[in-house]
């Protein structure tokens, strides 16, 4: 939803799905950010659905707590790390340099 929850009714399945599989494809990760808890949208972001499909798919997921002040780093870390094992997810990844390196969760 982000920070245009109205636009959260368009039909975007096949679009999402398209581009989940390129990701994929590509060896990309797609980031489960916490900052949309201090935004409009209320919440982190992607939403689950999305999560839910990217495992589908088999697109990596990274953390970020996008944060702007030391109090912020690692914001809900560990309760996404839970969603993320509710939703099916074994590990995440995370980059040093360009070097991908996978965690368990």
């Amino acid at each position: 939803k982000g920070n245009f929850p109205a636009f959260s009714d368009i039909p975007a399945d096949e679009i999402i799905d398209e581009t989940l599989q390129t990701i994929a494809e590509c060896g990309i990760a797609i980031e489960i950010n916490t900052s949309g808890k201090t935004k409009l949208s209320g919440g982190w972001y992607p939403a689950d659905a999305i999560l839910e499909r990217a495992l589908h798919f088999g697109v990596d997921v990274t953390f970020g707590s996008d944060a702007h002040v030391p109090g912020r780093v690692g914001d809900e870390r560990d309760e996404v790390a839970r969603r993320l094992k509710d939703i099916g997810f074994r590990e995440w990844v995370y980059f040093k340099g360009k070097d991908k390196k996978v965690v368990p969760l």
